[in-house]
Order: C-alpha cells, then sequence, then structure tokens
C-alpha cells in the first residue's frame, strides 16, 4: 500500500507542476541555490539552509533552479502521504489509515504546495515524521528517541520554525525517560543543529550579517503586528486567516468535522476518545496555531498551516468515521464509504477546477501571467530601463531570474516609527543589493512597472504614462524614468539630487 500510495501521489502531481517560480520566496530560494547569502535574502532569514544545500544537489543534475525545487515538493509529499498512511495505521486502525493517506492525497491545500517551488510540503513531511516517531517513543520503543532529536534537528534546518513548534510533542513523548536521556538527547539535537548552522552563519559573512539580516525582517515586516500589539483586530484577522487555510487543507471534510465534534459534544458520556492520543494530537497542533492566532500568520501564505496537516488529516479522518457511525446507529445503514467518496472527490474538485488560490487554475494562470509579463518586459531596452516591482506573486525576484540583463528595484518600502527608513532592495545582473537611495544615470530615460489590481473599478493612471494590458487585472505601465513617483510616490524618499 505505500508504495502505491508513493507512486500514485507523484504522478498526480506531475502534470501540474508549476514552470516558473511562484512568489518571491521561490526567487528567494533560486538565487540562493546560485549564492547562498542571508543577509541579502538569498534566501529570506531564517535561512533555510538545508532545504537550499538539497536543491543544490539536486540541481547538479538538472541546472533548473524552479524544476529542481519543484520535484523536491512533489518528492517530499509523496513521502508525507506514505507517513500519514502508517502513523493513522498505528494510532486507529488500517481503515483509517487508508483513508487519511487519501484526504492527504486530495487536500487542494497539500496538492497545491506539491506543485511549487516552496518549502511548505517539506514541513509537512517533517512534522509527519516527527510525529510519526515520537507515536512510537510513546508506545515504548525507547531506541527512537535519538531519532527523534536527529530528525528533529535536520527540520529545524529546512524550516527553523519546525522544531519551535514541535518542541511540546517531542518534550511530551520523552517525558518518561530518565532526566539523563532527555538532556543527552537534547545534546544530540543541538550537536545536529549546530552542524548545519554555523555553516549558514559562514557562508553568510558570520553571526553579525546573519543576526542583522533577522532583525531587519523581524522590524519591518512580521514584527509589531502581535495581538499583545495590535489587540482584537490582530486577533480577528488571524483567527479568520487560520480558519480559511483549514478550509483550503480540508474542504469538504470541514462541515463534517463541525458535526461530528457536535455529535460527539451530545453524546460523550457513551464514547471517550483516549486521553493519550488527544494529548497527542494537542501537543502537536496546539503550539503553533497559539502561535499563528496571537503573534503572526502570513495571510497570504496557506502553506504555514501543513505544520499540523498531518494530525489535521488524521482528526478529519477519525471525525468522519464517527460521524458514519452515528448515522448508521441511528439508520441502521452504513454511508462510511458515501461520505468518504463524496469528500474525496469534492476536495480533488476544488483542486482540478475551481479557481481558489490553492488550485490547479492558480497555477496555470500564474504561469501564463509571468510568460506573457516577461515577453512584454524583453521589449524595453535594459540599458535605458529600470524596472520596479511591488507585487508578491509578480515580484523582482522573478524580473532577477528570469530576465537579470534589468535592474530591478523591490517597491516594498517601509518606515519605522522612529522615522527611520528601510534599506531597499534591488537585483542587478542576477546579483542582490541594497542602497538607501536611487540614482537615475544620464542613460536611463525610463520605469517599467507591474500594477495588479484588485479592485480596478475607479481606478485611474497618471496621464501620458504607457499602459499595456496584459489581463483584466494587470497592466505593464511605462514611461520617463523621474516619473515613477507618480505611481510610486514613496519612492521619493529615496532619490538623491541627480535623480530627482
Amino acid at each position: 500500500m505505500s508504495i502505491l500510495l508513493f507512486f500514485v501521489t507523484v504522478l498526480s502531481r506531475l502534470p501540474f507542476t508549476s514552470e516558473f517560480l511562484y512568489h518571491m520566496d521561490s526567487g528567494h530560494f533560486a538565487l540562493a541555490m546560485r549564492e547562498f547569502d542571508v543577509l541579502h535574502h538569498q534566501p529570506h532569514p531564517p535561512g533555510y539552509f538545508l532545504y537550499v544545500m538539497l536543491g543544490r544537489v539536486f540541481n547538479i543534475f538538472a541546472g533548473d533552479e524552479n524544476y529542481v525545487l519543484v520535484l523536491m515538493s512533489v518528492l517530499f509529499s509523496a513521502l508525507t502521504i506514505v507517513i500519514i498512511y502508517y502513523l493513522g495505521r498505528e494510532l486507529f486502525n488500517d481503515k483509517i489509515g487508508i483513508f487519511a493517506a487519501l484526504l492527504a492525497l486530495t487536500s487542494p491545500n497539500f496538492w497545491f504546495h506539491g506543485e511549487v517551488a516552496l518549502t511548505y510540503a517539506t514541513e509537512a513531511f517533517f512534522s509527519a515524521l516527527i510525529g510519526f516517531v515520537c507515536w512510537r517513543i510513546i508506545e515504548g520503543n525507547k531506541e527512537y528517541l535519538w531519532f527523534s532529536a536527529i530528525i528533529l534537528a535536520i527540520a529545524g534546518g529546512f524550516r527553523q520554525n519546525t522544531p519551535i513548534f514541535l518542541l511540546p510533542l517531542w518534550l511530551y513523548s520523552v517525558r518518561k525517560e530518565s532526566p539523563g536521556k532527555i538532556f543527552a538527547a537534547i545534546g544530540v539535537f543541538l550537536l545536529v543543529s549546530i552542524a548545519w548552522f554555523l555553516p549558514m552563519l559562514e557562508i553568510t559573512g558570520g553571526a553579525g550579517s546573519y543576526f542583522e539580516a533577522f532583525q531587519e525582517l523581524w522590524k519591518y515586516n512580521t514584527g509589531n503586528n502581535s495581538a499583545f500589539e495590535k489587540g482584537w483586530p490582530a486577533i480577528k484577522l488571524y483567527g479568520e486567516v487560520i480558519y480559511i487555510f483549514i478550509f483550503y487543507t480540508i474542504a469538504a471534510a470541514l462541515p463534517i468535522l463541525f458535526l461530528a465534534f457536535y455529535a460527539f459534544a451530545r453524546n460523550k458520556n457513551r464514547i471517550m476518545p483516549s486521553k493519550r492520543k488527544t494529548l497527542f494530537l494537542a501537543y502537536w497542533m496546539l503550539p503553533s496555531l497559539f502561535f499563528y492566532l496571537l503573534i503572526f500568520i502570513s495571510p497570504i501564505n496557506p502553506g504555514y498551516i501543513l505544520i499540523i496537516f498531518p494530525p489535521l488529516l488524521l482528526i478529519s479522518a477519525t471525525a468522519i468515521e464517527y460521524f458514519a457511525g452515528e448515522i448508521n446507529r441511528i439508520t441502521g445503514r452504513n454511508f462510511f464509504a458515501a461520505i468518504a467518496v463524496i469528500v474525496l472527490l469534492v476536495n480533488a474538485s476544488l483542486f482540478l477546477f475551481s479557481h481558489y488560490p490553492v488550485s490547479r487554475n492558480e497555477i496555470h494562470q500564474h504561469d501564463r501571467n509571468l510568460s506573457v509579463l516577461f515577453t512584454s518586459l524583453e521589449t524595453l531596452n535594459p540599458s535605458s530601463t529600470y524596472l520596479f516591482m511591488d507585487h508578491y506573486l509578480y515580484s523582482y525576484r522573478h524580473s532577477m531570474v528570469y530576465l537579470p540583463e534589468y535592474q530591478v528595484y523591490q517597491m516594498d518600502i517601509r518606515v519605522r516609527n522612529t522615522g527611520k527608513k528601510r534599506k531597499l532592495f534591488f537585483g542587478k545582473k542576477g546579483k542582490t543589493l541594497f542602497s538607501e537611495s536611487i540614482e537615475f544615470p544620464p542613460n536611463v530615460n525610463k520605469f517599467a512597472t507591474l500594477l495588479v489590481l484588485e479592485n480596478k473599478n475607479g481606478i485611474t493612471f497618471p496621464p501620458g504614462l504607457s499602459l499595456r494590458k496584459l489581463s483584466n487585472k494587470s497592466f505593464i505601465v511605462s514611461g520617463p524614468v523621474e516619473r515613477v513617483v507618480e505611481v510610486y510616490p514613496e519612492v521619493g524618499l529615496y532619490l538623491t539630487k541627480s535623480g530627482k
């Protein structure tokens, strides 16, 4: 069964893989495979060192960063589903193992992230593997203690938040070990972590450069957005984002999950779940959910939720089984197979036919838009044109990778309460640079940018600029370089006298 699940997953992903890097983070990873430098966001902090290095190894044989990173997503997706099958079988039974694996196979969010050059399918794999190993330890397989510490440390080299979010689960699973063994296992974890962390610092230019990049990202991007600073609006926003991302992940299983919880609440005296399994799943899910609810979750990255993908699928599978059992108790007929098939078909259809942000159509449209964008921008003279990009899905990183002959600026201009400006990131000949000013040389007389409009009603463009329509909501805007401030007024904060 495991071999079948692996190959079915791979075959279901290969026809829909993205042709281009998906969003800006994908571009960070691609450029890092050429030159690793966290200070210049190749990749962005906290570093993803082992993910990039594994990509470099694969790239020796392929020579295409997007192809390699997508292939890694496909392979890690297949491995994740295999582990979910084994874990479901060990926690519950064969039926739950198979059904949870099929739910994972058809999950729109997980399917989508198995098709693009991002780290989230990899994180789902490590989450599943660590969960599986921790359950083995709980079941009395003490020899997994050392393996769990090693895997937890390796997971941090792919996504450094993974061991932080899963540490409570690991501590719960090893709590019955002697203090000496627990501290020894922590030592193994630290040694393996240091084995990849120190080379990452060295390649980045030392601890100073690394932590400067980390601090800069926190100050200007993810920091100062927590519920402790923003209050109820942040909790409301993050709660809505979590709910939407969970819907993208289990889709048609979500309403059945609610119904199953309702049925259980009414009949909890008749059947009680295993306390050990309940705590196991709670320690697995709650740390990351509390962080996302109270500290930060990106509203445009559904992959964040995939760290709880394995337990979420197991809970969904058991909830559907329980709900079907309740119907069977009332009607005398077993509807489990019918409900399961409907959920799987609906979920697969959402990826294959919908226009959700986690769908095949989203990948296809994104690839088409990038292809048209690059073709249009290539008509402009790179020696006399500066590009300015501010969209996450069509970023300055895409231009750096696919149009390296152009100088391109990232229009992510942020100013702190103190008045301090963020450094301006830009790319030139495929190399990332940053500056606190922009100067237009005499030979540069034109600018171009992509504007993607969420709502085109009432939108007006400055007169006299050239507009080239790419789609109903996207336009290439170009004109004399000094008029870029009419599109991006904040650029004026960075212009030098000779650039005005």
